[in-house]
């Protein structure tokens, strides 16, 4: 009897190919391009007519000396033994600060202090509204007309409110070149720019991290002004079905609604302050729909020679609002979460085989990095059930500053005037 010939997968219409193709994470649809003429024809214009939205695993996004100032590298966690170098458009990627990470997009500062949204799998990158248009910002001009420096006003929502106070207020000068590293703290993209024009940008700011948004298509920022005589301080923030939660370094959340009118909102105190400034604090949502805060404690490491910060404990509790408290969280069961300058999210593992259940991705917080500029970055693993921290990769083959190392979700997705 003749054994039958091996299927030849070279020879799969393109329809039915690009089908299977649309199906697999880009390090094998990458390495699909490499079998033939019709797979590499097949993989690119699945890329080029913005076909390829497929969920991708969590990769880290980061800069090295042998990419260049204008390409990233990509690892993967879904392909642990290659890293992947992308191209990125001016301004160049090393030489932009990283303020947020959220739906497959960066939020990026540049190296005068301005904003963009840079989607690295794609090189797409749209500008947010001018920095001197946030309600704390004045900018200040030379007898040229050219500008010299940047001046941050410090006020709240309390008493001190008005424009006009300003020669009473404490207020701080900086050039354009280094405002970004004393102004923001975290950015946050309620949806990807991708997959239409309704996206809002939440920006937590100096002076004492107060909130700003951005709707697409603004030519401002507009000033969550709370309206009490109580600085909040924001550290955190999320977004789902309209409405963004904004956590305060004490634990409080405010829902904040932007969606419903062009330059307003709505916010409430939806929980009160759950516990002192113990470390760093992040809000997530589960898949169930229940809202977490994450505690990160980090701590000096006497061992290295700068005496590097290192991740030494992660706690997290369930928010109960019936009770006003948190309850304890022994375990985190068939989800991996992720904290630091990328959105906060919590993501099953069912859905996502190549992480790890139970346990918690990290990068440094932008707002912190600038004080530790030089020092090794602390990216790594949390095993939440043995309280115990990896590295991601070692030796750490990143660049330190200014472009630190960030978790991001790619997408391939490209909006409407590219596709």
């Amino acid at each position: 009897m003749d054994t039958p010939a091996a299927a030849d997968w070279s020879e799969l219409p393109a329809d039915v190919l690009g089908l299977v193709l649309l199906e697999l994470e880009f390090p094998d649809l990458f390495r699909s391009a490499a079998v033939c003429k019709l797979w590499r024809a097949t993989a690119r214009d699945i890329r080029r007519l913005g076909l390829y939205s497929r969920a991708q695993t969590p990769c880290l996004l980061y800069t090295t000396a042998a990419a260049g100032p204008r390409a990233a590298v990509l690892y993967s966690l879904a392909d642990k033994t290659t890293s992947y170098t992308v191209p990125l458009p001016d301004p160049p990627i090393a030489e932009r600060h990283i303020v947020g990470s959220s739906h497959g997009w960066l939020v990026t500062a540049d190296h005068r202090s301005e904003l963009h949204l840079l989607n690295p799998a794609t090189g797409e990158q749209l500008d947010l509204p001018p920095v001197a248009t946030i309600e704390h910002v004045r900018p200040l001009y030379d007898d040229a007309g050219n500008l010299n420096n940047y001046k941050l006003v410090y006020y709240d929502g309390g008493g001190n409110s008005h424009r006009s106070n300003d020669d009473d207020m404490h207020t701080v000068t900086h050039p354009p070149e280094t405002f970004r590293e004393f102004l923001y703290l975290k950015a946050v993209i309620s949806s990807d720019p991708s997959r239409g024009d309704d996206y809002t940008v939440m920006l937590i700011h100096h002076p004492y991290l107060q909130l700003s948004f951005a709707r697409s298509g603004d030519k401002k920022w507009t000033w969550i002004k709370m309206g009490n005589n109580e600085c909040e301080w924001f550290e955190d923030c999320i977004y789902h079905d309209g409405v963004f939660y904004a956590q305060t370094v004490h634990g409080a959340i405010h829902a904040i609604d932007v969606v419903s009118a062009s330059s307003s909102f709505t916010h409430r105190l939806i929980l009160k302050p759950t516990m002192g400034e113990l470390g760093t604090l992040y809000i997530v949502r589960t898949t169930e729909g229940d809202i977490l805060q994450v505690l990160r404690v980090t701590e000096e490491d006497e061992g290295s020679e700068h005496k590097d910060v290192r991740t030494t404990e992660i706690g997290v509790y369930k928010v109960d609002y019936k009770k006003q408290d948190l309850d304890d969280v022994d375990d985190i069961g068939n989800n991996a979460l992720f904290i630091g300058t990328s959105y906060s999210m919590c993501l099953p593992v069912k859905d996502y085989p190549h992480l790890m259940p139970n346990h918690i991705y990290f990068d440094d917080d932008y707002g912190y990095l600038v004080h530790r500029k030089h020092l090794r970055r602390d990216v790594g693993v949390y095993d939440y059930t043995n309280d115990t921290a990896i590295d991601v990769e070692y030796p750490q083959p990143w660049l330190n500053w200014p472009l630190a190392p960030v978790w991001i979700t790619p997408s391939f997705t490209k909006t409407a005037k590219y596709s």
